[in-house]
């Protein structure tokens, strides 16, 4: 490699490893999820062009640059799947609820004080969908997910906006829009970013949109979908945090029947989730992160 061409690549890493901390920042900060993804195809990319640099910097190796480029993809494919089975059995072995039950939350903090929150509250009323309930779940102590049911006005329609504590502190938040048919149908528009894996009931119709930041945005793919469906949505009259809560335990029971998680009374001996539940849930965190798609 030629001084010339070396000084080259060492710019064009350099752009790419700005691009690679400069993406997730701008993605959260304009809630932009596609530069989020973006940020870790950049990451992926600039550890298999530093790992090909490396090896011809120090004469490891004299195969072509490509194989360099492709090992070194592929050794990051296998550094992170490492630590997502990590992850994925740590999950398995913890205390946090999969399926938290949720309680109304009474202490009026349902809202983080944000001006993009505020703004997404203001939207809502201004359209005249009501409030239906403030809830919580406890995930560890002193540690609660949030959640703030809202019914449109012909109340054929709810939304669910659910708060997670992020581990750098703040909040962010998530949509999950609800509507009925007569049949019994469930159809479910949703932008949860965080790997699902199990399985559904069979008449829940899911559309899992990551990438779909704003609350409009998803409500307008949701009503395309009830088009899309021939369906005609109807009131929905049971209350919010019991129907919350029924999904809750239909999904735990669902999920124990078909094998993605361990019958309670195994549960502390080998972990909540099987060997096949752990493997979904792998495929699902992949997916997830580096094609915006969920596999469950």
């Amino acid at each position: 490699m030629t001084s010339e061409h070396s000084e080259i690549y060492q710019y064009l890493l350099l752009g790419v490893a700005l691009l690679t901390v400069l993406l997730p920042f701008l993605g959260g900060r304009w809630v932009m999820p596609i530069l989020t993804l973006l940020g870790r195809w950049m990451r992926w990319i600039l550890f298999g062009a530093l790992f090909a640099y490396f090896l011809k910097l120090f004469e490891l190796s004299f195969r072509p640059d490509w194989v360099h480029f492709v090992s070194g993809l592929a050794l990051w494919f296998v550094l992170e799947t490492g630590y997502n089975w990590i992850v994925i059995k740590a999950l398995s072995r913890s205390d946090l609820p999969l399926f938290p039950e949720f309680k109304e939350n009474t202490h009026g903090d349902e809202w983080p004080a944000e001006t993009r929150f505020i703004e997404i509250k203001d939207w809502l009323r201004e359209r005249g969908f009501k409030r239906l309930k403030a809830l919580k779940a406890e995930l560890f102590e002193d540690t609660y997910l949030r959640a703030s049911v809202y019914e449109s006005p012909d109340r054929e329609t709810r939304i669910q906006i659910l708060f997670f504590p992020k581990s750098t502190g703040g909040t962010t938040a998530c949509f999950t829009i609800t509507s009925l048919a007569e049949s019994g149908e469930r159809l479910i528009t949703d932008n949860l970013f965080l790997p699902y894996g199990g399985y559904y009931p069979e008449n829940w119709s899911i559309s899992r949109r990551p990438l779909v930041g704003s609350l409009p945005g998803l409500l307008h793919l949701h009503g395309r979908r009830i088009v899309r469906h021939s369906i005609e949505p109807i009131v929905m009259e049971e209350d919010a945090l019991e129907e919350l809560n029924e999904q809750q335990r239909i999904l735990e029971r669902l999920n124990t029947e078909t094998g993605f998680l361990v019958p309670r009374q195994r549960r502390e001996e080998d972990g909540k989730i099987t060997a096949e539940g752990r493997y979904r849930l792998w495929k699902e965190m992949w997916s997830l992160a580096y094609l915006a798609k969920s596999v469950a």
